[in-house]
């Protein structure tokens, strides 16, 4: 059977996603992403200029009854899936705190938005990559997946361990079939409406500033540019990376020691 070159990346309008859905298509891949934003979607569709191609469909990734529907509409406007990044996700003001201060909901807010969304999507896109015996999936992680670097974001620091633990476990079962799973770990991205929120909150006096401490962390002094994290992810889902799966990329800078 032809495998399915029809890529969906979640959460995919902006930042990381949206460089991510550029770059698939760039390779030639017929690209869906989703997001709760229809205006920032359209836009983005308008940039490519190819809506055969390159479509948006949008979508709430906490509604635990949206997956099957997002892959329903996918399959009908580009056919079978055969490549799913999972980049939805993210943290929220509700989750800032020590765990004796949170409300246990902070965590399970945190797991619904970052783990169950990509458990939903890539059971809801599994089948077709099982009918294929070919399929990518990446799992967008964070350095935080890694390790903690700022303190009081216990919530999203575990949330983003367990999907590597989900990446592994996916690894496993599918691997037999011409499944791959691999998780990404980025540091810090250089996304300025990102940059914004986070001075923000460091002149707000949540935290220190997270922008010089990712810096101080990375050995190369700098920032991660979105297109490094896109390049990462198009070589992860490349037919010549068959051999690659159940592994997690570092893109940090060598923040990492691991």
């Amino acid at each position: 059977m032809t495998k399915p070159r029809n890529a969906l990346v979640t959460g995919g309008t902006d930042g990381i996603g949206k460089a991510i859905a550029l770059r698939l298509r760039a390779d030639g891949m017929r690209v869906a992403v989703t997001g709760r934003n229809a205006e920032r979607g359209a836009q983005l569709v308008d940039e490519v200029g190819c809506p055969e191609e390159f479509v948006f469909i949008r979508s709430d990734a906490t509604d635990p009854h949206d997956a099957e529907r997002v892959a329903a509409e996918v399959r009908n406007a580009l056919g079978g899936i055969g490549v799913l990044v999972n980049n939805v996700g993210g943290g929220s003001s509700n989750e800032f705190g020590y765990i004796h201060d949170l409300d246990p909901d902070a965590w399970l807010d945190s797991f619904n938005r970052n783990v169950m969304s990509a458990i939903r999507m890539t059971r809801a896109v599994v089948p077709d990559m099982l009918a294929a015996s070919w399929g990518r999936i990446v799992m967008m992680s964070s350095l935080e997946g890694k390790m903690p670097t700022l303190p009081k974001i216990g919530p999203y620091v575990t949330s983003k361990h367990a999907l590597l633990g989900l990446t592994k476990s996916l690894a496993f079962d599918y691997g037999a079939h011409g499944i791959t799973c691999n998780a990404v770990c980025p540091g810090y991205v250089h996304i300025p409406t990102r940059q914004r929120k986070a001075s923000k909150a460091f002149d707000e006096g949540r935290f220190a500033d997270p922008q010089q401490n990712y810096k101080d962390l990375s050995r190369i002094g700098r920032h991660i540019e979105l297109d490094e994290v896109a390049h990462a992810v198009s070589m992860l889902v490349a037919e010549e990376s068959s051999a690659i799966t159940g592994t997690t990329l570092n893109i940090d800078g060598g923040s990492s020691p691991y």
